[in-house]
């Protein structure tokens, strides 16, 4: 989860899009790795990964500007895009193309273009976490729960 004050930061200087379900600033996270399903086995090798992770941490990041997915052209999921001090982190992802970011909001209809809005706001976070998304509802998994 981001810090508050990033939070508030997203949350005022959102791009100025029409017809965008704007998600809820207390819902924010940083986005390193996504993992649509997983069985009981990869939630073990995913929670490994994450302690793997914990080593380039606390991680210095930087909010570099608004974008979306799949295209900021022809968004369907609005997010800011984010910056790390250590890239080494990356190289633990396996999804070398994926960007790390926090999504702050997604088209309500037909997909949407994004303003390349610069933000410049840099930060850090302690330590990263897994979490389980289920119906809007964020679970962090720890190591009892594998």
């Amino acid at each position: 989860m981001v810090p508050d004050t990033v939070r508030a930061f997203l949350s005022s200087n959102k791009p100025e899009i029409d017809d965008v379900r704007w998600t809820k600033p207390e819902k924010y996270h940083i986005t390193f790795e996504y993992f649509p399903h997983l069985s009981n086995e990869m939630f073990k090798a995913v929670h490994r990964k994450v302690q793997v992770l914990s080593q380039y941490f606390p991680l210095h990041c930087e909010l570099n500007h608004f974008s979306g997915f799949p295209s900021h052209r022809n968004a369907r999921v609005i997010i800011a895009l984010i910056s790390l001090a250590n890239s080494g982190i990356l190289t633990v992802c396996e999804n070398k193309r994926f960007n790390p970011h926090v999504t702050v909001g997604y088209a309500r209809s037909s997909p949407l273009f994004v303003p390349q809005t610069a933000l410049e706001y840099s930060f850090s976070f302690v330590r990263p976490a897994l979490f389980l998304s289920e119906n809007g509802v964020y679970t962090e998994i720890t190591a009892d729960m594998c």
